[in-house]
């Protein structure tokens, strides 16, 4: 089946669908269906599965996928980001297939029927390290290739350098990415305001989403077979003028000596190939070993971790205790929203090098990072605030939707989703700037997920209070976001323009 699918891109596919944007486009997607069952599971999962069951599947799939990460992208690179990414998703459906064996055959007091749920959830983390390793690899590509392509247009125009592209589709990715939550959300508001547990109808729902999914990976293309958008506008010229013969493709591939080798593999018929590694396992490891423990990586290891460790915090600790149960599902609403502004605003700045006193990516870099710290301070200022404030009170402080001091932690939702795209798009764009080839980029990834994962594991393990009171969660998450910004500071791209 997919060598008839690779075959169709190969001939059919028209030239709108091979740019960079559309791509990207296509690429969220992929983790658009996946995510809105996905992240409905895990949100509702204390009131689906009871508080135990939950934490023992959550556990086991950033354990996995912790572990996991560290081997993701020798897989990565020789297998290729589309298998990766297929089975990857299947590995999400497989906990949804679990879900629905549980509520039709066992139940919270059958023990076989709870430990296939938590081997769901392990089986999910192994392929959620082969599918954001995949992703990395694959968006940071794109971008490269983006980036190749408006310099051969600008030097067929007698134009100056182009800009970089990594931010810019980072921030559709991301911006698409979290639309899944606002949907999945959606639903399950719909679905739980009437039945609060799990159904088999809702899963087998969530089992087609994740199909859904799967098989978009298997249209992505590889970024060889991408063009730029005035390529585009050049064949449609030419479609108005006669009709597209493989002479007509011969003449047009004179615009672009880099895109002519394309034209002639559309016209050859030649399947859709990926940058597979030939090396070893042994030497895959290796040079991800290598990776893994370089300057960079291990310098801004610390604001990787953050990157997970903070939102258990936000939207469980804090989201819980200061507002009422209605009042979340809006909260969330407003986390995600801006997680999408933050992701457009910041991807384009990052990539914007026409104005003069923001032509260094060192420039840039130093100003995202300084409102990531102004953004995300803010809002941990105000959690400490609520946090002593809950504390001096005898009674438990909630806020309901409703109510107008309600604003006040609502302001620290909005700051906190803002800040947490404009961190991962920063991080994505970081890594596209130090590393080259795919290989390193699978690496690069793979470290960043590994270390991003332990921190989420971390952070829910320290939910309970008992373990760890709410202000000292706090306390902990703003240390280590203070390390880390401070540490990433010495690690800034070079002062050539991407």
């Amino acid at each position: 089946m997919f060598a008839a699918i690779d075959k169709y891109l190969v001939k059919h596919t028209p030239p709108w669908y091979r740019t960079p944007t559309v791509q990207t486009s296509a690429l969220g997607l992929v983790f658009f269906w996946v995510f809105a069952a996905y992240t409905t599971v895990q949100f509702y999962s204390a009131s689906i599965y009871g508080s135990e069951l939950a934490a023992d599947f959550v556990s086991a799939v950033y354990l996995t996928f912790t572990v996991t990460c560290l081997v993701a992208p020798g897989v990565v690179n020789k297998f290729g980001v589309r298998v990766a990414m297929f089975l990857g998703v299947l590995c999400y459906g497989n906990l949804v297939l679990a879900s629905l064996i549980y509520f039709e055959y066992g139940g919270e007091n059958v023990r076989w029927a709870r430990r296939l749920v938590v081997a769901g959830g392990a089986v999910l983390g192994v392929g959620a390290s082969a599918l954001w390793t995949a992703q990395g690899r694959l968006i940071l590509q794109y971008a490269a290739r983006a980036e190749e392509l408006e310099s051969n247009k600008n030097q067929i125009d007698s134009k100056g350098s182009s800009k970089g592209k990594a931010g810019t589709l980072m921030s559709i990715f991301w911006s698409i990415f979290q639309c899944s939550s606002l949907v999945g959300g959606s639903i399950s508001f719909i679905y739980y305001n009437k039945k609060p547990e799990g159904s088999t109808s809702l899963y087998i729902l969530f089992l087609g989403f994740i199909l859904v999914g799967a098989i978009f990976t298997q249209f992505l293309l590889p970024p060889s077979m991408l063009q730029s958008n005035h390529r585009v506008d050049e064949d449609k010229d030419l479609e108005m003028k006669s009709e597209q013969t493989p002479l007509n493709v011969d003449s047009s591939a004179q615009y672009d000596g880099s895109e002519s080798q394309m034209s002639e593999n559309v016209k050859s018929e030649a399947t859709m190939t990926e940058d597979l590694s030939t090396k070893s396992w042994f030497e895959e490891a290796r040079g991800t070993v290598q990776i893994f423990f370089t300057r960079e990586m291990m310098y801004l290891s610390p604001l990787f971790m953050y990157t997970g460790f903070n939102q258990p915090y936000q939207q469980a600790t804090f989201g819980n205790r200061f507002f009422t149960k209605r009042t979340i599902g809006a909260e969330l609403v407003i986390f995600h929203l801006m997680e999408i502004l933050g992701a457009i605003v910041v991807g384009r700045f990052l990539d914007n090098s026409e104005k003069p006193q923001y032509d260094s990516p060192r420039k840039r870099a130093v100003i995202c990072l300084g409102l990531f710290v102004l953004i995300n301070g803010t809002g941990n200022a105000i959690a400490f605030f609520q946090e002593f404030s809950a504390k001096k009170s005898s009674s438990i402080i909630t806020n309901d939707i409703s109510e107008i001091h309600c604003i006040i932690p609502s302001t620290a939702f909005a700051l906190w989703g803002f800040a947490d795209a404009q961190i991962q798009v920063y991080c994505y764009w970081l890594i596209g700037s130090f590393y080259n080839s795919g290989h390193d980029h699978s690496r690069a990834v793979g470290w960043y997920k590994c270390v991003q994962s332990l921190g989420t594991a971390i952070g829910f393990f320290l939910i309970p209070t008992q373990r760890l009171s709410e202000v000292r969660q706090l306390s902990v998450s703003s240390l280590l976001f203070l390390v880390g910004t401070t540490l990433s500071f010495t690690q800034l791209p070079s002062r050539t323009v991407l």
